[in-house]
């Protein structure tokens, strides 16, 4: 992607971003039409009116893209270039009125993210990652966070136990035992807290493509490691089944510590 290529995706995610905000954010606080899916987890009518919009925009754009969303939008082709969509992660702080639900868009292109987005709508923060760049508000950001190098000064943070496996479960445990400080809850917001310095490491099982690659970019952006539990690089499933257990660290040490854990 050059320059020209990268000023033209990076300004539609900007507008996707704005035009699902515009519906997400005047429902937040409000009635809410509430369902819940097959797997357990809640929808309301704004996750759903939101993704139709951002899914007719990508549509009308980029017709030939196929499209990965997380509630009714999916549309495979046969195509390099993938969007991926959450409208709404973090449905249940949605609900309750917690602002820490972020809408997350990337472009994958093959099996690879190569730019992705993550917007706060109720926070008024917006992160942005491609290569080596990243913007925070559309400016640009680099953290002068200086990060612990010691696993018992760090702090870990995950959505909740509700996500691991029994084993899973078990090496989270040593992680925390081993740890300073550990918090639940967060969703997508975990992530940006690495680049913002207030947490060391974030570790997941079972995510949904949606819920970790438009983050991927940004952290790569500024050095994170972003694994899976494996060590190795996250790769887009094309088949749209893929679940992936992750983890990202800011420090070397602090991620050896715990891939060592979890392999």
């Amino acid at each position: 992607m050059n320059e020209a290529e990268f000023k033209e995706i990076s300004d539609f995610l900007y507008i996707l971003a704005d035009e699902s905000k515009k519906i997400t954010l005047n429902g937040f606080l409000s009635h809410k039409s509430l369902k819940i899916k097959d797997d357990g987890s809640p929808v309301t009518e704004f996750d759903i009116n939101a993704e139709k919009i951002m899914c007719r925009l990508i549509s009308e754009k980029f017709p030939d893209h196929s499209i990965l969303a997380e509630e009714e939008g999916s549309k495979k082709l046969d195509s390099d270039y993938t969007w991926i969509l959450d409208p709404i992660d973090g449905t249940r702080s949605f609900i309750i009125g917690r602002p820490l639900w972020g809408t997350l868009i990337c472009l994958v292109y093959k099996d690879l993210p190569i730019i992705g987005l993550v917007d706060f709508p109720a926070l008024n923060e917006r992160w942005l990652g491609y290569k080596n760049n990243c913007f925070l508000n559309n400016s640009k950001f680099k953290s002068n966070h200086i990060f612990t190098n010691k696993i018992s000064e760090a702090t870990i943070g995950s959505t909740g136990p509700n996500l691991f496996s029994k084993d899973g479960k078990k090496k989270y445990e040593r992680l925390t035992n081993a740890t300073r400080y550990h918090v639940w809850s967060g969703d997508c917001h975990n992530y940006c807290l690495i680049l913002r310095g207030g947490l060391d490491l974030v570790v997941e099982q079972g995510l949904a493509a949606y819920d970790i690659f438009p983050l991927v970019p940004i952290l790569k952006s500024q050095e994170i490691t972003i694994t899976d539990w494996n060590g190795k690089q996250l790769s887009f499933d094309k088949n749209y089944k893929g679940k992936y257990s992750t983890l990202a660290a800011k420090n070397t040490e602090i991620y050896k510590f715990a891939i060592d854990i979890l392999k």
